[in-house]
């Protein structure tokens, strides 16, 4: 249905259009807005567990200037009689760095509101509070991100958000949508989401959701701040025409709403699209509307909205991700949900985007340019093979189909490692579509991130003039809006160079691999090393696989190597006898193929295709996602048990399984080689680095934003007397640290991010004699010394 005013972008725009962003900006912005100290927690709920003090949410997603927003409330049962807040409502912009600018504000009482009870078949929660108080968006508000911010009376001045978006009616150059389907579908307030379920449901997660929740995340901002409000800052700072909707405005406005506009923007996370979203945006591109993903992961679900409130919009969304079939509307084919790319949908976001997702990594990785002559490259000074560290992820995009309608042109190809320690690549592309529309697709979440650093955005740093230029350069030349005069020739971010290699010689031993992720060598010399995405293991010269159809499955009963199925086997570890241990990821067990000729496959240790968190014998153990592996001569097998959160200790010859240090990285359990040869930790992208013995000290060095210790991110094992992998930066006197992060960032560690720096005992040198003697003496009574390193700084193999 298309509803509002007609016309079409740029023809039948009012003769003396203004653009009122730059007016907007320019008013003085109020630097005071943001957070500190947030409520938002799920009350009740197990997940993500801390003191609530207010929660709420809104009677609808957008609104126009003069139209009146219900807020409701609630202080959660147990927390106190009634209290009072006061609340202000703040646009998100430029104004000057500030970030936000006021525009009205009151005082209301908070009381406890009624229960949401969840629905034991679908998950579904949805509350029917009354309303707390109104908010009237003022006349003249210029369309744009807004959060209504509920802050309590002193002495305790804790707050929550609500997420808005103001719309208008003009006929603006860009149109801006905010995400709101995929802030709720990640909405595990109260426990249940599209991600989430603590009810025991059937589907393993809710298949409906609410908008008649609060928010969780980013304490009741839903997910605006992480990406939307960067580009959005970015937009207005550099002065374009942009307007503001959402999907639900989307979906309910049709294409007649799109083509008001010259262009069409995604941003950040864009997951979840109801299919007359689809029809929308694709309709639109046709007819020549440019469409910019600034983003990933667009398209990828497809939902049903339904249940009209206030505005208009939906209030429920659909979807049956585990089985689409068992949703009831599953024939038909307008109303049933699942991937587009999967039957009976088939409709791939690559025909609209140029890409599609491939996977999720574990830390922004590098963009690295392609295609250097592009016009999307003008003026920015890029080169081929140039990197802006850390703007690709958290989940990234490449082409499977090349069936985009115009072709495509791949401008950015990025290396990455996924969360499941397989290679791959994140892939940017530009295409005309026959209509004449400009198609941009980044192939990374992060992408907002290069643009801006939003005021208060929990992800910052990744800032990149050049990453501007070219957002600029797709405005030109698909609307020729004028490249802003701050951009006309952009500096380059200053990046720390990587440090000095830390290995005395690389020889290249094998090339033109599938794709390996581990290798370890056997006792004829050889080489095995695993391929992941081919669920298979390889012997380098070797043109038949080692092991494995290349099926992804698992076997219940031992069976020979050309027969054996894996799934996602990640690392491989081979002993003296010529056995290889196999981490098989996805099946979550330990695998070991023979050294007898048929290379027999069996489970060493966990049961294939059953999950958790058990030591024991055999198949008696369970693992969740067991990935690098190492060796120590006192644990034996050392295995990095990723969505556990802990490492495990498998003993080579039985099988017995041991949890050797505490989920989420307890303190106290960590045991180590009493040869004084510590396996060491370090996690992919520099933000915790732990030696395992419990012996030694333990020092975690955060160092990125939003860094939480081991939490969901995979520990890479080294072997012993490796130096981990990038080397430790120096610290000085005053403890303060430097880091390179995985994409080959340098940066000084701000002391604020910085947890338990250190417990090191006091140098040596700093020591009388007589009492360094006496520690010497004492170290080597209760550890043996450690044999000599090689030149290459590595233990040498045992006799």
């Amino acid at each position: 249905m298309i509803t509002g005013p007609g016309g079409t972008y740029p023809q039948d725009r009012p003769a003396g259009y203004v653009n009122p962003i730059a007016a907007e900006n320019a008013r003085a912005g109020d630097p005071g807005w943001a957070l500190t100290r947030g409520d938002g927690a799920p009350s009740g709920s197990g997940a993500a567990k801390r003191p609530v003090h207010v929660e709420a949410y809104a009677d609808r997603v957008s609104a126009k200037a003069g139209e009146n927003i219900q807020v409701m409330a609630n202080i959660p049962a147990g927390m106190g009689g009634p209290m009072g807040v006061h609340w202000a409502l703040y646009r998100l912009g430029w104004y000057g760095g500030a970030g936000a600018r006021k525009l009205a504000e009151g005082t209301a009482t908070v009381g406890p509101q009624a229960a949401c009870p969840p629905d034991p078949t679908t998950g579904l929660i949805q509350c029917h509070w009354s309303p707390t108080f109104t908010v009237q968006v003022p006349q003249g508000a210029v369309s744009g991100l807004y959060l209504v911010r509920i802050l309590r009376d002193e002495p305790f001045p804790y707050g929550t958000y609500v997420p808005l978006v103001v719309k208008d009616d003009r006929m603006s150059d860009l149109y801006f949508q905010a995400s709101v389907t995929t802030y709720e579908a990640y909405n595990r307030w109260m426990g249940e989401s599209l991600y989430d379920d603590q009810l025991g449901l059937s589907s393993r997660f809710a298949v409906k959701v609410s908008f008649d929740r609060p928010y969780i995340h980013d304490y009741g901002a839903g997910h605006v701040l992480r990406y939307e409000a960067h580009m959005a800052s970015f937009l207005e700072r550099s002065g374009y025409d942009v307007s503001y909707t959402t999907n639900l405005d989307v979906t309910r406005e049709g294409m007649g709403a799109l083509r008001r506009h010259g262009a069409f923007l995604s941003v950040g996370h864009d997951e979840y699209w109801d299919g007359r979203q689809r029809d929308a945006v694709e309709g639109a591109r046709d007819a020549g509307t440019h469409v910019f993903f600034f983003g990933a992961n667009a398209a990828y679900w497809k939902v049903r909205l339904e249940n009209p409130g206030a505005d208009g919009n939906p209030r429920l969304m659909t979807c049956y991700k585990i089985r689409p079939q068992t949703d009831p509307l599953a024939a038909d084919p307008v109303q049933r949900t699942g991937r587009y790319r999967d039957a009976p949908i088939n409709r791939d976001e690559e025909a609209l985007v140029g890409t599609m997702y491939e996977e999720q990594v574990l830390f922004g990785q590098a963009w690295v340019v392609q295609g250097a002559s592009s016009f999307v490259y003008e003026g920015t000074g890029f080169h081929d093979g140039d990197q802006v560290p850390g703007l690709v992820g958290y989940e990234y995009d490449r082409r499977f189909e090349n069936d985009t309608p115009g072709a495509a042109t791949v401008v950015a190809t990025s290396p990455v490692v996924d969360i499941f320690n397989r290679p791959g690549a994140s892939e940017a592309v530009v295409y005309r579509a026959p209509g004449g529309a400009l198609v941009f697709g980044a192939g990374s979440i992060y992408f907002p991130l290069g643009v801006d650093d939003f005021a208060t955005g929990p992800y910052r740093g990744k800032r990149d003039q050049r990453m501007e230029r070219l957002v600029a350069n797709l405005f030109k030349s698909a609307l020729n809006l004028p490249v802003p005069p701050q951009l006309a020739s952009p500096h380059a971010t200053l990046y720390g160079q990587p440090l000095a290699a830390w290995a005395a010689s690389v020889a290249t031993m094998a090339s033109n691999l599938p794709g390996p992720s581990s290798v370890a060598q056997l006792p004829d010399g050889s080489f095995v090393y695993a391929d992941p995405r081919g669920h298979q293991i390889h012997r380098v010269g070797q043109s038949a696989p080692y092991a494995g159809t290349g099926v992804p499955g698992s076997d219940r009963q031992p069976v020979s190597a050309d027969s054996a199925h894996f799934a996602n086997p990640s690392s491989v570890w081979a002993d003296a006898a010529g056995n290889v241990f196999v981490a098989d990821t996805l099946n979550s067990c330990i695998r070991k193929i023979g050294s007898d000729p048929a290379h027999t496959v069996t489970t060493f240790a966990g049961s294939c295709t059953l999950y958790g968190l058990q030591d024991g014998v055999g198949t008696a153990a369970r693992f969740s996602y067991p990935m690098g592996m190492s060796f120590s001569s006192r644990w034996g097998l050392l295995v990095a048990d990723e969505q556990n959160h802990v490492v495990r200790a498998v003993d080579p010859t039985t099988g017995a399984v041991t949890t050797l240090g505490q989920p989420g990285g307890g303190a106290g359990q960590d045991q180590g080689d009493r040869r004084g040869r510590p396996a060491h930790r370090h996690h992919a992208g520099g933000r915790t680095r732990r030696r395992i013995p419990g012996r030694q000290r333990r020092v975690r060095v955060a160092a990125t934003p939003g860094g939480r210790g081991l939490g969901r991110n995979r520990a890479a094992l080294l072997r012993p007397g490796q130096p981990p992998h990038p080397p430790p930066r120096p610290r000085d006197r005053c403890g303060q640290l430097h880091r390179a992060d995985g994409g080959g960032e340098r940066k000084p560690c701000h002391r604020r991010r910085v947890r338990r720096l250190c417990r090191f005992r006091r140098p040596a040198r700093a020591l009388p004699r007589r009492r360094q003697d006496h520690l010497r003496r004492r170290r080597r009574r209760r550890d043996p010394r450690p044999p000599p390193l090689t030149p290459a700084g590595t233990v040498p193999p045992r006799s």
